[in-house]
């Protein structure tokens, strides 16, 4: 059973379909497991606690509204990224699925100095060796706090019940 599919009904399964039964705006075309953004996760939870904790280059954004973030998968989605672009006109769900992965551009991405890009390629290695059914029960397990709570990038304590979190970037 794959997230609520069962694969011996259609064995031609291909990632992009067990990508899209899952939620497919949940894993970015660069490998970023979007379920723990800082800003999905405080617009899903309504606590901008999750953003206070970002980086200071995250600064403009700590004390704003709450706002739905569209995933670099949507066509809404804000700005451009040579990533996404990349990634699409080459009709690939990710980044490890490309000939050239990990490419100059995902590298320089996956080591610009912003400790959450440091995942992209790691997560995506991690689908292709493992399995994208592995990275999904990876993911969620790994940004959910013993308690049941939500966690993001930056979080530094759960906020239900205060325990400090290993796995959170510190700013």
């Amino acid at each position: 059973m794959t997230y609520g599919l069962d694969v011996s009904l259609c064995p031609k399964l291909t990632i992009n379909e067990v990508i899209m039964a899952k939620d497919v705006n949940l894993l970015a075309y660069c490998g970023l497991y979007c379920g723990a953004c800082s800003f999905k996760v405080a617009y899903d939870e309504k606590n901008s606690q999750h953003i206070k904790n970002m980086p200071s280059k995250y600064d403009q954004y700590k004390n704003a509204e709450l706002e739905f973030c569209p995933s670099c998968r949507l066509d809404t989605q804000r700005g451009s990224c040579k990533i996404r672009a990349c990634a699409i006109a080459r009709d690939l769900t990710n980044c490890g699925e490309c000939i050239d992965f990990p490419c100059e551009i995902l590298s320089d991405f996956n080591n610009d100095g912003m400790a959450h890009h440091t995942d992209c390629i790691p997560n995506l290695k991690m689908i292709k060796e493992r399995g994208i059914d592995y990275f999904w029960d990876h993911q969620e397990k790994y940004w959910t706090c013993s308690c049941g709570t939500k966690i993001s990038w930056y979080l530094q304590n759960c906020i239900r019940c205060n325990k400090s979190l290993d796995n959170s970037y510190k700013k």
